[in-house]
């Protein structure tokens, strides 16, 4: 079992090639966050284990809503990929994703709960964009749009 995870973790989210950058990524908003809001100094271990924690489960999150999303069209032209394939199942990543909203939740709670707000906006953001806005053939066709649409997650 655990195999099959290490093949899909290398394949589908390489951990040791998004880690740096999702580090660097949640560093420089806590770094911002703290700037604009005056402090002098940096921003403390705490905040910044958060944001990456929370950070690097999002894009976890987004990339296991990919497996969903893309199944249909996977199946039919990229048979080859993990889940198609039958190397994994999506009823495993859906509790892969339980997980990593557990995994933020006690996050957020543990630094400070307010942020549980944000996390629900994310989530719900994350949800609707995983159906595509319920317009996905309407938004595909404008590709310009679906991006911004899927790049507007970023801030969040």
């Amino acid at each position: 079992m655990s195999n099959r995870w290490w093949i899909y973790r290398r394949e589908r989210f390489p951990i040791f090639a998004h880690s740096p950058i999702i580090l660097a990524f949640s560093l420089s908003a806590v770094s911002y966050s703290a700037l604009l809001r005056g402090a002098t100094a940096l921003p403390g271990w705490r905040p910044c284990a958060v944001a990456f924690g929370c950070a690097f489960l999002t894009f976890l999150q987004l990339r296991l809503a990919d497996q969903f999303k893309d199944f249909e069209e996977d199946s039919m032209y990229r048979p080859y990929r993990p889940v198609p394939s039958g190397l994994m199942r999506l009823r495993e990543l859906a509790r892969v994703w339980a997980g990593c909203v557990a995994l933020q939740l006690a996050l957020a709670l543990w630094l400070a709960p307010r942020l549980v707000y944000l996390l629900a906006v994310t989530w719900i953001y994350l949800g609707l964009m995983s159906k595509e806005f319920f317009v996905g053939r309407w938004l595909k066709a404008r590709p310009i749009l679906y991006m911004l649409t899927h790049m507007a997650i970023m801030p969040l």
